[in-house]
């Protein structure tokens, strides 16, 4: 996180960046003209942090993002009001992990934010032993399908039933036997299940997490505060300084 030696912070940097210094192509590159370090087939200089005091355990790390990024930090402040924030959006950050602390008081339904997804590997375990059956009750949703083609450890999946004294879920998800580690998949099962939609009965809650849906997250709201992370002037070797519009 940022902190500062400026005015108004409570607390001081114990962290800073630096260039790699055991990185050879690194050092090479501090070395060199700034036409070399920005061909694209070149390799590009490595950045570390580095503890600039001893750091307890738990101990946040801070580091100084820099005076431009600090001055438009307090400038977001100065206009930012909380309850327009919370009206914009359904579900904050907040509540989506408070959902997975707690997940049988909670809604199960999707959201525009939000939405549950189930662990990839168990899904295709169960599915392939044979525990999960066709489900017929719902048409094709289009959104299912286009977050399954998402490349990740979870498979998108809809909670159709609970049981707290187990602490499992019935879960809905869209199978492409395809997709699988071919290794594990039998040419019965690739026949039975070729594009389905499942259900897979007491799937236990640790396999299930309520995840804010692509692109819906807080920081990408619309007024949510982004600033480029400033490298400090003194980093730069002198070669690299006082280039000319055009370069």
């Amino acid at each position: 996180n940022h902190a500062s030696t400026r005015t108004g912070f409570n607390k001081h940097p114990n962290a800073k960046i630096r260039w790699a210094a055991n990185h050879i192509e690194t050092q090479h590159l501090l070395h060199s003209s700034v036409e070399l370090v920005k061909e694209k087939k070149a390799p590009k200089p490595f950045l570390e942090f580095v503890a600039t005091r001893d750091i307890e355990p738990d101990e946040e790390v801070l580091i100084d993002y820099g005076e431009m990024w600090e001055d438009a930090w307090k400038g977001h402040l100065a206009t930012w009001s909380l309850k327009q924030s919370l009206e914009k959006q359904e579900t904050p950050s907040l509540s989506i992990l408070t959902m997975n602390r707690n997940k049988f008081d909670v809604s199960h339904s999707w959201t525009d934010v939000h939405m549950t997804f189930c662990d990839k590997v168990k899904i295709d375990e169960e599915t392939v032993a044979g525990n999960a059956t066709k489900f017929h009750r719902f048409d094709e949703d289009d959104e299912f399908i286009d977050f399954d083609l998402i490349e990740s450890p979870f498979v998108p999946c809809k909670i159709q039933g609970t049981n707290r004294e187990k602490e499992t879920f019935d879960v809905v998800y869209y199978w492409n036997a395809y997709n699988v580690n071919i290794t594990i998949v039998t040419q019965r099962v690739l026949k039975m299940y070729s594009s389905e939609y499942l259900i897979l009965k007491d799937l236990p809650a640790k396999n299930v997490h309520f995840i804010e849906k692509p692109e819906r997250s807080c920081e990408r709201k619309t007024g949510s505060f982004r600033h480029a992370i400033m490298i400090p002037d003194d980093m730069f070797p002198e070669s690299w300084k006082d280039l000319s519009n055009d370069i």
